[in-house]
């Protein structure tokens, strides 16, 4: 697969399945559907008092955006069905200020042989910053009754680039 324009090149934090960050895995059954996946949480204030940021870097004339890599299998080993969804969102511990950061199909990240290659991964659709108490849920879904994603699955995973920033402001 080719892109006219490079993923954002700048990021210097990948969220990811072993960071620290990773408040757990979910699944939930709504509206027909089942979904799974991973939530993170942005680090509580630094020790001197100085809150975190994530920010999720978005497409513009010069990138396509940070580099988003996802891995799911289905439980008990089986293949997920085609109409799987991926769903990346960013929000406010209440569930307010949600931004959809990519909505797309799952076969977009399957179609991609490795995903860690150069500029071959998948970019974030749009800009989002997470500060102190918010949320970024990876979420794949699937028609209930199908083979559901596995997050805890070994073969699972996902990678999300971002700027990570610590604040620290003095007036």
């Amino acid at each position: 697969m080719s892109y006219a324009l490079p993923l954002y090149a700048d990021a210097n934090y990948t969220l990811c399945r072993e960071s620290p960050d990773l408040f757990g895995e979910f699944r939930e059954v709504a509206a027909g559907r089942v979904s799974a996946g991973w939530e993170l949480r942005v680090p509580e204030r630094g020790p001197d008092g100085a809150p975190f940021q994530f920010i999720l870097v978005g497409p513009t004339s010069e990138h396509r955006g940070a580099a988003l890599r996802l891995w799911m299998e289905a439980a008990g080993g089986a293949a997920l069905p085609a109409d799987a969804t991926v769903k990346v969102e960013s929000y406010y511990k209440t569930g307010s200020e949600r931004i959809t950061i990519f909505e797309g199909p799952y076969a977009t990240f399957a179609a991609v042989a490795d995903q860690r290659a150069p500029e071959a991964a998948v970019a974030v659709q749009r800009r989002a910053e997470a500060g102190e108490d918010y949320v970024i849920r990876v979420a794949v879904s699937v028609p209930e009754g199908a083979p559901e994603p596995d997050p805890y699955a070994d073969a699972s995973a996902f990678e999300l680039e971002c700027v990570k920033l610590w604040w620290n402001e003095t007036a």
